[in-house]
């Protein structure tokens, strides 16, 4: 998984590689008013609003505008971390309510159907962003996708924060200032939280205790964060010896002084409120429970599925991928009738592992294939600027900042052993036909800036998915039947996780219950499944945006086909669907029907 992956980058650096929360006041000074962040816009014509509008409202999440990199177009640093600050949470609020009431406003009458589309997107963001106004107090801040709480500000440091110049480590300092301010903030949302009713899953509340417990320092140069700036520092070619030291040691001093004793603080906190959690690990069981995970299937999806809906979708998806993988199974010489587990187990060993720097040289050439033959499915109309980055623990992706601050890179392993397995799958879903296409051809597309920075997890994630089905369309598995189980088994996780997220959060499934489907329904290996289980805990719905994703851009694509017969492109479909950027799907299906309507 993708949190356990950050560990590992401290060495990447040797090798040459150099949801919203308010934070619009100055460092020094008061938190802007509302007016003051609203002024000037009413008076805007529809086009330029939308764009100003979406600036104001990114520039609440400076974390945000680091990791899509829009510093250097919105000329702001990268030298603050998002707030949690009561006020500042309700400020950004207000904002969006704001925002929503004047893009309203218009008359979209003679608007043309570009600017029209694009004001009914902003539309869309904010009503889905007002829709989780009264669940503020339900979300887990401690885990999310990017791992736990330090493994988050690994990610920001590591993967996301620029670093070029001397501007950019002091941008990185400033935040390491930050993270003790943000760290207390984190404390009392906790304990508002809990004055509000809503139960830490006490499954949640032990691993975090137990990764927070690892990492309870007691000299500052030896924190994550402080080693982390010394490798950077060390890649910087600009700074002499004495500057590099001068500035790992000022990290060592933040650490001491302002880090390790707000995790103390949040330590404290979190063991206060140890008789506060509850068994319960369902969205359902909180307060307003059933409202408040529709709302995150709503956000997750794009669309008004319900949990049942969505729940039947996954049940139907693993019963018909459980056949195509019982007989690609048998075509590959496996006897019949073994357990999914048995079936991939021996898929994997029957090929030997790759070891050491063959794990990057295989993954190279993979990614070479790919890349090659991308041109069949989408018209490409972008220089490539792809890095491979060695690190102990690799495969996973990171696209290039907007601003050109940042390259794209994919981050590979070159230690230890890998299974061929499963090697194809991520690179094609990483880098081509997945993420990294996607990502290239919407920057190089004619979009406007706020249509570029956009992530629709449902879109980005379902796309990522639904390229490995591509890449098999494609013949890069066919000469590989192991690895095509490899595929197989990702498909089958993605189906299954439709089922376990509504299983936990609307049907009340157990943490065991819903780690042995996913043992059972997809072969997981059960350390694997438990650590799945986890993320669905600590945030519903999320889950089910690659499945669900994936299935609903196939569904297009079939439409389409199916409307236009002979006629049908499937290259001019797939750049018809990654030049828009990142859409939720209800946008999307709208300019697939206009694809179909041009060619009909």
């Amino acid at each position: 998984m993708a949190y356990k992956k950050l560990g590992y980058l401290l060495l990447m650096l040797i090798f040459g590689l150099s949801a919203c929360m308010p934070q619009l006041q100055d460092p020094l000074g008061e938190p802007d008013s509302l007016d003051d962040i609203l002024d000037g816009l009413p008076a805007l014509p529809p086009g330029t609003f939308i764009d100003e509008a979406y600036r104001r409202l990114a520039l609440t999440s400076p974390e945000a505008v680091t990791d899509v990199g829009l510093a250097g177009i919105y000329h702001t640093r990268n030298d603050r971390l998002d707030s949690y600050a009561l006020e500042e949470l309700l400020l950004t609020q207000a904002l969006e309510s704001a925002l929503l009431e004047m893009a309203q406003s218009y008359d979209r009458a003679g608007l043309s159907s570009e600017v029209d589309f694009n004001l009914r997107l902003l539309i869309w963001i904010l009503e889905d962003r007002v829709a989780q106004h009264p669940y503020q107090w339900h979300g887990f801040l401690l885990f999310n996708r990017k791992g736990f709480l330090t493994d988050q500000y690994l990610h920001l440091q590591m993967v996301s924060h620029p670093f070029r110049n001397r501007a950019d480590v002091e941008d990185m300092l400033s935040r390491l200032s930050a993270i003790g301010t943000q760290v207390d903030q984190i404390a009392s949302y906790l304990q508002i939280q809990n004055e509000r009713g809503v139960r830490l899953p006490y499954e949640l509340y032990s691993a975090v205790m137990t990764e927070m417990g690892a990492h309870r320092w007691k000299v500052g140069i030896k924190t994550p964060f402080v080693r982390v700036l010394a490798v950077r520092l060390q890649s910087l070619d600009s700074l002499s010896h004495e500057e590099r030291q001068a500035y790992y040691e000022e990290g060592g001093r933040i650490a001491e002084k302002s880090i390790i004793p707000a995790f103390e603080r949040l330590m404290a906190v979190l063991y206060s409120l140890s008789d506060a959690t509850g068994t319960a690990i369902s969205a359902a069981s909180q307060p307003e429970g059933a409202a408040y995970y529709q709302s995150c299937l709503n956000h997750f999806t794009t669309l008004n599925l319900s949990a049942e809906e969505i729940h039947t979708l996954g049940l139907e998806a693993v019963a018909q991928l459980q056949a195509e993988t019982r007989q690609a199974a048998v075509a590959m010489g496996l006897a019949e009738g073994l357990p999914l587990q048995e079936i991939f187990r021996q898929a994997t060993v029957s090929r030997n592992y790759a070891l050491g720097l063959d794990i990057l040289v295989t993954l190279r050439a993979l990614l070479m294939e790919a890349e090659s033959q991308v041109d069949t499915v989408v018209a490409r109309r972008f220089e490539d600027d792809l890095s491979l980055v060695p690190v102990f623990e690799g495969g996973f992706y990171a696209p290039a900042a907007l601003d050109g601050s940042r390259r794209a890179v994919f981050y590979a392993g070159f230690t230890g052993r890998e299974a061929h397995f499963d090697m194809p799958s991520r690179v094609y879903h990483e880098t081509y036909p997945g993420s990294h296409l996607q990502f290239s051809v919407a920057q190089a597309a004619d979009l406007p800036t706020f249509r570029k920075a956009l992530r629709v997890p449902v879109f980005d994630q379902g796309w990522a998915h639904y390229a490995e089905s591509l890449a098999w369309e494609m013949g890069l598995f066919e000469e590989d039947p192991q690895a095509n189980l490899g595929r197989l088994q990702q498909a089958l996780i993605r189906a299954s996780q439709l089922v376990v997220d509504t299983g936990i959060h609307a049907d009340g499934w157990t943490s065991e219950k819903a780690a042995r489907y996913l043992v059972d329904a997809a072969g997981m290996d059960r350390s694997e499944a438990n650590e799945l289980v986890l993320l669905h805990i600590a945030q519903p719905g999320f889950g089910v945006s690659a499945g669900l994703g994936a299935l609903t851009i196939r569904g297009m694509r079939e439409a389409a086909a199916d409307a236009l017969g002979p006629d049908f492109d499937l290259a001019a479909f797939h750049t018809l669907l990654l030049s828009g950027g990142s859409l939720p799907l209800p946008f999307l299906e709208e300019r697939v029907q206009d694809f179909i309507s041009a060619r009909d």
